[in-house]
């Protein structure tokens, strides 16, 4: 019996979510939100590219009218990872001219397969969320999941970003 039962315990938490955040934030979906790449802190190529694009979309999930991404702008393309002082910089000047309520930005800090048999998806994500123009912090959080050997990456980084910002968004 104990052993089903700690068995029944490991499965039921072998896919959870681990979210931390900014406690009872509500912010309005109304208004332009700019996304801006997020800091790629991991050995995957892009990972920072591709958890913003799933940040754009979640955020229009939850009711988000308008959403704005940072522009791909000379070619930066595979070698942007939107962390040296230079990318910092040009990202900074165009939230700058842009008219807009919020800002998200983050770091990646996971986002791989695991070694072994099963490959699980890992990944780690933290966002912030500033209001402008003053640029003051309104929401940090951070959430890290493990899927299942068959779940995709892509689909574990969703789950973590959804968990992240669905319960911000009023």
């Amino acid at each position: 019996m104990r052993l089903l039962i700690s068995v029944l315990l490991i499965v039921a938490l072998a896919g959870c979510t681990h979210v931390r955040s900014s406690q009872d934030v509500s912010v309005s979906g109304q208004g332009t939100w700019l996304v801006l790449p997020l800091v790629n802190r991991t050995a995957t190529p892009q990972a920072g590219l591709r958890a913003a694009a799933i940040v754009e979309s979640v955020l229009y999930r939850h009711g988000v009218e308008r959403v704005e991404a940072y522009p791909d702008t000379e070619n930066d393309g595979v070698l942007f990872e939107a962390s040296s002082p230079a990318s910092r910089q040009k990202m900074t000047q165009w939230v700058s001219t842009q008219d807009a309520t919020y800002v998200v930005s983050g770091v990646v800090h996971e986002w791989r397969y695991k070694t072994g048999v099963d490959g699980e998806p890992a990944v780690g994500v933290m966002l912030e969320i500033r209001e402008l123009p003053s640029g003051e912090i309104v929401y940090s959080g951070t959430g890290s999941r493990a899927g299942w050997a068959r779940d995709s990456l892509s689909e574990t980084g969703q789950k973590v970003i959804d968990k992240l910002l669905k319960p911000v968004i009023d």
